[in-house]
């Protein structure tokens, strides 16, 4: 093991016990739970696993798609970047197929020039574009009657507000169910909301960390309409055995479903799993873009001498 400073061995023992310091001033999971209930920031339900008759009737109505994507970069500093990017829509049923749906682009392709930072964006709000043309893609070809996207809605309604506009609209009028599972929660509202009884240590906080434990498995958090996330409605859910839970986004014109998906995404969910429905964690693994991949065709397509041109040199340290 490394060899650390007495000064660095301080500074480390100082940051670590502000985290046990915050950890063990957090409210019980009873006094959390109170705190949520009076503030009316929502209300806890339990979940029900569907049984095969109620999975068939949603099989009949058109059955499951879900939808995920994937970047990844290769090259050397900016603008010597080559970026690939896919989108994948499947069916939850291996005889109906798929839709992928690819792009692959450079700062150096680009119409207008663009500094690293916009480059960045543009990386983000094209993902969330290709995933929406696969949903719609997928919805023109099987009909389905729900919709699942990794991720929240809301980030398809900033970065992609056309297609994610034109997709709403045709699920709407045809009554398909548009849900975002959101993995990674990043929203504070809980600990904005409690503000004036956290202790101050615990504010703020990301809706995750108050959650952390707090609910039981296959109980939710239904927050209070207009709470957050204008245009939609959320849940958070503990949909397995981890205690950190995940989001689930509707948009508010199919609210009356949101009981109907959570207990749609416990069904689809492992119980010793991370919490995220089985088919989106396979659709992942087969729409990812691995590091092999990206050296392969940087290697097939720009030839060694280009290669050695862009290779930094950390990847050249023996150490």
């Amino acid at each position: 093991m490394l060899e650390l400073n007495m000064d660095l061995k301080n500074k480390f023992e100082e940051a670590a016990k502000a985290m046990q310091l915050r950890l063990r001033q957090k409210p019980s999971t009873q006094v959390l739970r109170n705190m949520i209930l009076e503030k009316g920031i929502g209300s806890f339900n339990q979940c029900e696993r569907l049984n095969y008759q109620e999975l068939s009737n949603i099989v009949e109505k058109g059955g499951i798609v879900g939808v995920d994507g994937s970047t990844n970069n290769t090259g050397g500093p900016y603008p010597y970047l080559l970026t690939l990017q896919q989108a994948l829509a499947k069916v939850c049923n291996q005889e109906k197929g798929h839709v992928t749906i690819t792009d692959a682009f450079s700062p150096l392709t680009m119409i207008a020039s663009m500094g690293e930072e916009e480059y960045r964006e543009f990386v983000k709000e094209n993902l969330a574009c290709l995933e929406v043309k696969a949903a719609i893609a997928a919805f023109e070809q099987y009909s389905p009657r729900v919709i699942l996207l990794d991720g929240s809605l809301v980030r398809y309604k900033i970065e992609a507000a056309p297609l994610w506009e034109k997709l709403k609209n045709r699920a709407l009028s045809q009554n398909t169910i548009l849900v975002g599972i959101v993995e990674g929660i990043s929203t504070g509202v809980i600990s904005e909301c409690l503000k004036d009884r956290l202790p101050k240590s615990g504010y703020p906080a990301s809706d995750w960390e108050i959650l952390f434990g707090l609910l039981q498995v296959g109980e939710m958090l239904e927050i209070a309409p207009g709470l957050f996330k204008e245009g939609f409605r959320t849940c958070f859910l503990r949909s397995s055995v981890d205690p950190k839970p995940i989001g689930i986004d509707l948009p508010e014109e199919q609210q009356v479903y949101l009981t109907e998906v959570a207990n749609l995404v416990f069904t689809l969910t492992p119980r010793d799993g991370r919490g995220i429905p089985l088919w989106l964690d396979i659709i992942d693994k087969n729409v990812r873009i691995s590091d092999t991949i990206m050296e392969g065709l940087l290697s097939t397509y720009m030839g060694e001498e280009y290669v050695e041109f862009l290779k930094p040199k950390r990847q050249k340290r023996e150490m």
